[in-house]
């Protein structure tokens, strides 16, 4: 039985990253192409400190450069905010970037 990415220690979480990229490359479709991206960065996003993502501005991976995202706060391994016209969207801290 696999483990929650919760359960896996930083060793664990980076094989799991590295099966998650080499998979990205074979993937033939790009909706199994997405999910796997989104499972790299889930996995990555439980090997950063959240501290380290206060309220303010960020991009984010793989959104149009200049679309901006206002983090309002930081829920486990998500950051929740606002995103254009969207009332809420969240995303793993990994996928954000300081603007």
């Amino acid at each position: 039985m696999k483990k929650l990415y919760s359960q896996m220690s930083r060793e664990e979480l980076e094989l799991e990253m590295l099966q998650s990229l080499e998979a990205m490359e074979k993937a033939e479709f790009p909706s199994h192409k997405e999910m796997l991206e989104r499972k790299y960065y889930t996995a990555k996003a439980y090997t950063l400190n959240p501290l380290d993502y206060p309220p303010g501005i960020y991009q984010v991976i793989g959104h149009p450069e200049g679309a901006i995202f206002k983090l309002n706060y930081v829920n486990g391994i998500m950051g929740w905010g606002e995103m254009g016209e969207d009332l809420e969207s969240s995303f793993p801290l990994s996928m954000l970037l300081p603007n």
